[in-house]
């Protein structure tokens, strides 16, 4: 498989720089061998690096703190602006560059165009310094057969050099790759790609493809492992494009252009939120273990859980940034309510919600979003505190009456089911066309006390309502009790009318499908 990963956004961002555009004719000029290639321009290319709490190290078999070089790049204007793919820097909450001198600076993304992989950044805290530049040269003026030569850091190999030929110029190349995060299949699709012999593997991703001038043709960016030599880089002229744009003062003043730096710098934030806060969720059974842990302690589990912990102020100081981008943005909200959730910090759960409910004032989000809640404390049996959640709601709001039916829910999971009957009947007594609490209160006398006369007399209530409303039932409970009621009953017509209804609704649990299968053989018993 080739070594690819992307980014899927596009923005251009306002910066003032010198760029240094060759004026070499391809037909004219000096032409220079791999050895005066790398001398007049490794001052100008550099690593891409990162610091990582959490790299697992197959030779200690440790999980350790460290800087880890991530890609290759090449500088473009002499105030610090670099070139590179956006693959390499993507999913990087801190972004380290190395200097061919040895010396790392901080730097910030500033421009992607994710479409052509490519990105470039800025260095920052650089004293003033006046930096090195590569020559950009012209990609649309290449040949088959031309000799090229690629510099990165091919497996940390910093300054590698390689030489090959121009192998073959594709358009509107696609390419499968596995998106990192979800591992799903994504069909990328690129303006132009430059075929090359000269070798490249994981390392030289945003590294420089020269010409025999001494120009950057292309920006090395994937290859076939297992297959060959095929190697791939991204013309120069799609950088530049985005070069260009990311410098039109016209372009970046556009109300365009603020909405696309908003964008981009909202989905650059919502990925890293979204990374740490799936490690936390994929690994917080090591911090549950370790809550818990006697001794002999297990040094791996500690340190998991000192990883998590560190992943999980990442997650809240994105939600923290996504929040200041778009303050509006309800699906960070919920996604950090999962969060806390999954990790069973039902208080801070709690006061998510409550701060959602003050935000978004829509009954069907916020009900999504309880329902989250109760899911979780149900499936924990921790009904207390379910009860303690929903009761703390309806102080806040006591005019809700979805919470106020969540505490009856909650009551029947807690077998108090005349306390349970008492708060649906104060439901509908609140609202009468709240059909939930008919059918609720109907399955109560029906399963816990047997008297199926007053279970028939809700559950006929919420179904003729239901039909009042102008829909057929879709309430599987519902007509599953009505069609045994009637059975019970010797009514044959009844019990015939609910099961065909019941058949007829779309159900995808096994717990209705056996409904179902128990309707019709009561049914099939009483009709013989």
């Amino acid at each position: 498989m080739y070594k690819l990963i992307f980014s899927f956004f596009f923005s251009y961002i306002l910066f003032t720089s010198n760029i240094s555009f060759s004026q070499f004719d391809s037909k004219n000029g000096d032409i220079l061998n791999a050895e005066q290639v790398m001398e007049k321009n490794k001052e100008a290319l550099v690593s891409i690096w990162y610091n990582t709490e959490t790299f697992f190290s197959y030779y200690s078999r440790n999980v350790k703190d460290t800087t880890i070089l991530n890609g290759s790049g090449f500088i473009v204007s002499p105030d610090g602006l670099i070139g590179t793919n956006n693959h390499v820097v993507e999913f990087l909450d801190s972004i380290l560059v190395k200097l061919s001198d040895g010396t790392f600076y901080d730097a910030e993304l500033v421009a992607i165009d994710d479409k052509n992989d490519i990105a470039i950044l800025r260095l920052k805290n650089t004293g003033g310094r006046v930096f090195p530049v590569v020559n950009l040269g012209d990609s649309d003026s290449l040949k088959v057969g031309q000799n090229v030569f690629a510099i990165g850091s091919p497996l940390g190999f910093e300054y590698t050099i390689s030489q090959g030929i121009i192998a073959a110029i594709r358009y509107d190349e696609k390419v499968n790759f596995s998106d990192p995060l979800t591992w799903a299949y994504i069909e990328k699709k690129f303006d132009k790609v430059i075929q090359i012999t000269a070798a490249i593997s994981p390392g030289n991703s945003g590294g420089a493809l020269f010409n025999e001038k001494g120009e950057v043709i292309g920006v090395t960016t994937y290859s076939y492992g297992f297959y060959g030599n095929l190697n791939f880089a991204i013309a120069i002229n799609s950088f530049k494009n985005t070069l260009n744009n990311a410098l039109s003062f016209e372009f970046a003043d556009s109300e365009e252009a603020k909405l696309k730096k908003e964008e981009n710098l909202y989905n650059i934030n919502y990925r890293l939120f979204s990374r740490f806060k799936t490690n936390v969720i994929s690994n917080w059974y090591y911090s549950k273990q370790a809550d818990t842990m006697k001794a002999p302690i297990d040094t791996f589990v500690v340190k998991q859980d000192s990883i998590n912990k560190i992943n999980f102020s990442k997650t809240e100081f994105y939600f923290d940034k996504l929040v200041d981008i778009r303050p509006d943005s309800f699906d960070v909200y919920r996604d950090m309510l999962n969060l806390y959730i999954e990790t069973e910090m039902y208080s801070k759960g709690e006061d998510m919600y409550i701060k959602i409910k003050e935000k978004f004032d829509n009954d069907s989000l916020l009900n999504t979003l309880s329902s989250m809640l109760a899911n979780a404390y149900t499936s924990s049996k921790n009904y207390d505190k379910a009860l303690g959640f929903y009761q703390k709601l309806l102080k806040e709001d006591s005019t809700s009456i979805y919470n106020r039916f969540q505490i009856g829910v909650t009551y029947e999971k807690m077998k108090r089911y005349k306390d349970a009957i008492n708060i649906f009947n104060d439901v509908i007594k609140r609202d009468s066309t709240y059909i939930q609490a008919y059918s609720q209160i109907g399955e109560i006398y029906f399963l816990h006390f047997n008297d199926y006369k007053m279970a028939k007399k809700y559950l006929e209530n919420a179904y003729i309502r239901e039909l009042k409303q102008g829909y057929s039932s879709y309430d599987a409970k519902l007509l599953y009790y009505r069609g045994i009621i009637a059975i019970e009953e010797g009514n044959e017509m009844d019990a015939l009318l609910a099961f065909i209804e019941l058949k007829n609704t779309y159900t995808y649990t096994e717990e209705d499908t056996e409904k179902k299968l128990l309707l019709y053989n009561a049914l099939k018993k009483l009709l013989d």
